[in-house]
């Protein structure tokens, strides 16, 4: 049975609970959600749940004991409450959970066999855009257990999407100058990786007449000019780390420096892993992820630029430069500084498309305004979220 509840540019649709064994009845998982509630909420998603419960006739015969509901936090994605059979006098209380799934499996300790059943379960329903409201129970002397979801859908009408900003808040992050350095990258990979991969397979150049022509000349030196081009912007990106005009731009924005950000590292690698941006910490600049993962890129541009400029005093070994990086063909030998410029070349590919996908990722279903920050350099961002680096 499906309910549907109108509240002012809201349209909330609840399902059927599915339970996650046969002990409590999709009637009694309802029950628990709208009894999990805070008392009096006028949250549209709880108005969702106890609308529905009365759309099916469901006895709401559990009390909520007084100040014993707790909001969902950064670290735990799920609130909580004691509740009591209304019925019996001698009930004893129990606690209700109610919230993000996977919070309350890890919370539940539910076996990968029961969670593969439960998303199978789901997989009907995830196609239209409902979430899963997961509820759990822990009684006196017995663990945590999941008793199943509740899926519901929320969806705002087209025509207040115009009131919408009100629900934002409007942060800069990105400055000008690292916006144009960001899109002089791109540009640069591009033609590096483009042209660097025609210089490595001459086959590239097997087309009309080569008889006195001198394309491989002009590969080389756009290879060359390119390569230049992104010493400069490195020059530069590392000068804004000392000139930035707030802290996400500056030089401690790197790799995380707190407690906070090396216990958010994993958290957010799982949920990165299993595409689930949302679940976890958020952060306006770059979160601990993603802040060793440039990290590394600035390492590996480095890496890209000595081993290119080492190819090139092959050419020029008395050059009053270019001899200083001859010495790495002496040391390692020549055919190892090409090999590793080239493995170097893919990681910056296989970087550049996850890195594309994860921001799409991000922006669709984090609405964080992740990719257009690049273009404005500021984002918008609800109103009520707390973030970490705020």
């Amino acid at each position: 049975m499906k309910t549907t509840l109108i509240n002012e540019d809201l349209t909330l649709v609840v399902e059927d609970a599915i339970p996650a064994s046969t002990v409590y009845s999709p009637e009694e998982i309802l029950a628990l959600a709208v009894c999990a509630s805070p008392n009096g909420s006028t949250d549209p998603g709880d108005l969702a749940l106890l609308h529905a419960a009365r759309e099916r006739g469901i006895q709401l015969n559990y009390a909520q004991q007084a100040d014993s509901w707790e909001a969902p936090s950064g670290e735990r994605h799920y609130s909580t409450a004691i509740l009591k059979a209304a019925d019996k006098e001698d009930a004893v209380p129990f606690m209700v959970a109610r919230g993000n799934l996977n919070a309350l499996e890890k919370l539940c300790e539910v076996s990968n066999l029961e969670k593969e059943r439960m998303n199978k379960a789901f997989e009907a329903y995830d196609p239209s855009g409902f979430q899963p409201v997961g509820i759990a129970v822990h009684r006196s002397g017995a663990p945590w257990r999941l008793l199943g979801v509740v899926p519901m859908h929320a969806m705002r009408d087209v025509r207040h999407l115009s009131k919408a900003k009100a629900n934002f808040r409007y942060f800069h992050v990105w400055d000008w100058p690292l916006r144009v350095l960001h899109w002089t990258w791109v540009f640069c990979i591009i033609g590096l990786a483009a042209t660097g991969i025609c210089i490595a397979e001459g086959w590239f150049l097997k087309m009309g007449d080569l008889h006195g022509a001198f394309q491989f000349g002009t590969l080389r030196f756009v290879h060359y000019a390119l390569g230049w081009t992104l010493v400069v912007v490195m020059m530069l990106r590392f000068s804004c780390f000392f000139m930035a005009s707030n802290k996400y731009q500056s030089f401690r924005a790197l790799f995380p420096v707190s407690r906070q950000q090396w216990k958010d590292l994993y958290t957010t690698a799982v949920d990165y892993v299993f595409a689930r941006s949302y679940d976890g910490p958020r952060y306006i600049g770059h979160n601990p992820l993603q802040q060793w993962t440039y990290t590394g890129v600035y390492v590996l541009f480095t890496t890209m630029i000595v081993t290119g400029l080492a190819l090139y005093a092959l050419y020029e070994p008395r050059h009053w430069f270019y001899h200083w990086f001859m010495p790495l063909n002496d040391l390692i030998g020549v055919p190892y500084v090409r090999l590793i410029h080239l493995i170097g070349m893919w990681c910056f590919i296989i970087f550049a498309m996850i890195h594309v996908y994860l921001s799409i990722l991000s922006g669709n279903v984090d609405r964080d305004g992740t990719i257009s920050s690049m273009f404005s350099g500021g984002r918008w961002l609800r109103k009520g979220v707390k973030f970490r680096d705020e």
